[in-house]
């Protein structure tokens, strides 16, 4: 095994185990008597195991379908534009173009869907149906896709648009379903939070795959066949897990909607939305310049690397403090990594692999904060009804956000001799990171401030905590 690939497995096995044991400590396993009623580790997890979603029988087939269908998403986001550059040699502004009219066609299909299944898709298990029906014809457009390469090379353009809008088109189809789920069942605010967050494990666990197989056969060794190898062996998993869940799954009666507690410290939904819409845009202009930055810079893949492992083994710790943390601490905290990656990017040494892994870890785990009180938020709302229509607006604005960021990534490119500019840490290219890490700490640091101010706007006392949503009633029975 060579030194590269074992260092690759063991990052790998590391943060599997680390998540695993940190999971259970973060949701209450480790916490003293007083909160947990003498409670040993044990018995915490039985108990878990009995009323957090995860235990019943179609919830990890739910999250291994995730896993599956995230790893074409990190894919797509991460790795299609330099696929489309340096491997199909399609100019960059023109991937820029392409990019971003396949991710606009997907946020509107994700808004339509999400409104004309509303009352349509109201149980988990109509959810699991949507997800198994979608797959093949998503997974077929994403071979298609990775085929670019082996395509005439004038004709690679106008194939790469075509074969990427019929994947972006067909996505949301198994998408919004499955994003709807964690509001689909009757569970606690709490409770959905620890799902969102196992959710999170399984999607980084997704992108440390990607990051330590398919990029390195695209940064460090051009080699389409390889790619187009395991993407193959991706779609195989993803339309296989999706076939799966309305098995696993068993039936399960529609919900009756969940009270939302709002507290005067409750951020407006629109707030939500315009937050995530900057999120997303700073967020997928780094995520989508990384690849050039390891090809051409750091000569391999150990920034995307470390940004998704950084992402994965911070849910936990996440999950722990937002349980006890109020919002403002925890969004201070992630702008503070974020200003860290920022400060070591623009460093003598930012070539080396410990920058890389440094900013890797700040940005993925800063981010992973952001993204589980996101999600959680949007799930919150989402589960007083119409689940679809709340996860279809909410990953509407995060697709046009995104469409809009490869849209200025593309342009930056093209403007720049990127190849040798990324080299300098005041070039175009490099600048355009460094902002983008700062934006987010921005955003981090004016939700924070909005929080606060609803907080002290109720009679000049702090809000009362939203107390745990009522478990709901329902018909039937759980997956299971």
């Amino acid at each position: 095994m060579s030194p590269s690939v074992h260092r690759t497995y063991h990052a790998w096995t590391s943060t599997v185990a680390y998540t695993k044991t940190a999971w259970f400590d973060a949701i209450g396993g480790l916490e003293s008597p007083r909160h947990t009623g003498g409670m040993t580790k044990e018995g915490h997890i039985r108990r878990l195991l009995r009323s957090v979603p995860s235990s019943a029988s179609g919830i990890p087939s739910y999250l291994l379908a995730h896993f599956a269908k995230s790893q074409l998403w990190h894919a797509s986001t991460l790795l299609f534009g330099f696929f489309l550059t340096e491997i199909s040699r399609v100019a960059p502004d023109a991937m820029g173009w392409i990019l971003t009219a396949s991710l606009l066609l997907n946020g509107l299909v994700d808004l339509a869907l999400g409104k004309w299944w509303g009352q349509r898709v109201d149980s988990l298990g109509a959810a699991y149906r949507m997800q198994a029906r979608a797959a093949p014809l998503i997974c077929a457009c994403f071979l298609l896709f990775c085929l670019t390469p082996l395509v005439w090379e004038a004709a690679r353009p106008l194939w790469a648009l075509g074969t990427l809008l019929g994947f972006r088109a067909s996505y949301p189809l198994l998408d919004v379903a499955q994003n709807a789920a964690p509001s689909l069942l009757p569970i606690t605010a709490r409770e959905r939070r620890g799902l969102i967050a196992h959710r999170n494990i399984a999607s980084g666990i997704a992108g440390i795959l990607v990051c330590a197989v398919a990029a390195p056969l695209l940064i460090q060794y051009r080699d389409p066949w390889g790619y187009l190898l395991w993407a193959a062996a991706v779609a195989s998993l993803a339309c296989a897990s999706a076939w799966r869940l309305p098995r696993a799954g068993g039936r399960v009666a529609p919900l009756r909607p969940v009270l939302y507690h709002a507290t005067p410290a409750s951020v407006p939904f629109s707030t939500v939305l315009a937050a995530l819409a900057g999120v997303t845009f700073a967020g997928t202009v780094f995520r989508a310049t990384e690849p050039y930055y390891a090809a051409f810079v750091g000569h391999n893949a150990a920034l995307l690397l470390w940004t998704a492992i950084g992402a994965t083994v911070s849910q936990p710790l996440w999950l722990w403090c937002r349980n006890r943390w109020s919002i403002e601490a925890m969004l201070a905290a992630a702008a503070a990594l974020s200003l860290l990656s920022a400060a070591v990017l623009l460093g003598t040494q930012r070539a080396s692999t410990a920058s890389a892994i440094a900013v890797g870890l700040g940005f993925g785990a800063g981010s992973g904060g952001l993204w589980l009180m996101l999600w959680s938020a949007m799930a919150d709302r989402a589960a007083q009804g119409n689940a679809t229509r709340h996860v279809g607006a909410f990953t509407c604005v995060s697709k046009l956000a995104q469409s809009a960021a490869m849209l200025l990534t593309g342009q930056v490119l093209a403007l720049s001799s990127y190849r040798t500019a990324l080299r300098d840490p005041f070039s175009l290219p490099s600048l355009l990171m460094v902002g983008m890490l700062l934006a987010i700490a921005g955003i981090c640091i004016a939700l924070a401030l909005d929080v606060a101010f609803r907080r002290t706007r109720s009679d000049g006392r702090s809000a009362p905590r939203r107390p745990a949503d009522p478990r709901v009633r329902v018909r039937g029975r759980l997956p299971g």
